[in-house]
């Protein structure tokens, strides 16, 4: 099946037009309150975020196994397009986590897991990715300056990140860094989660 064979299919366009219904009923009315933060767009959020569940919105792009609703990513693909049309969508059903909730289903050891991986997905707790340094080229990680060293059972890191979208919110930071300097120019690299609350992380 091609692209527009898939997208013209009836449970594809059921889909997109029940997110785009819940679009126009709940996300482009509340974008002034959301706009505005504060305790008001918190609530606002939870209740629109509590109604994307009720009606099986929720994280449809993620694995059932991790509370997500199994959407195929070809299918996801059509319905992101409806939902990139505003940026409280993304938080608003669930998709915020994708990227990072992803990562840990696949990769993330047991203890990462239990301790991220349901509030994320859940919407309790959110993340944020810090690759990009002010220094060197955001666009091209072989440039990236932020290192981290072993020391016994941690991880010394030292860097300096910007545009790290969300990092004043979020439970824990992903950050990609140099691990293995003198390796190959593309295997010199790792991701390490760091709890924001950690010493040291300074905004």
């Amino acid at each position: 099946m091609n692209v527009l064979e898939l997208e013209s299919t009836p449970e594809i366009q059921d889909l997109r037009k029940k997110v785009g219904g819940f679009l126009t009923e709940f996300i482009y009315p509340n974008e002034k309150t959301l706009d505005a933060g504060g305790d008001d767009a918190r609530k606002t959020l939870k209740s629109i975020q509590a109604e994307a569940k009720k009606r099986g919105l929720w994280a449809l792009g993620l694995p059932k196994e991790i509370g997500g609703g199994g959407l195929p990513f070809m299918h996801y693909v059509f319905v992101n397009e409806i939902v990139g049309r505003s940026e409280y969508a993304i938080a608003g059903l669930g998709t915020h986590s994708a990227q990072d909730a992803t990562m840990l289903h696949f990769y993330g050891n047991n203890e990462q897991k239990k301790r991220w991986l349901a509030p994320l997905v859940n919407g309790d707790i959110y993340p944020c990715f810090s690759m990009t340094e002010p220094e060197v080229s955001g666009a091209d990680p072989t440039g990236l300056q932020t290192r981290a060293v072993q020391d016994g059972d941690e991880w010394v890191i030292n860097g300096h990140k910007w545009f790290t979208s969300g990092a004043n919110v979020a439970a824990f930071a992903t950050v990609m860094l140099v691990t293995e300097p003198d390796a190959p120019t593309y295997e010199k690299f790792s991701m390490i989660i760091v709890p924001t609350d950690t010493k040291g992380f300074e905004i």
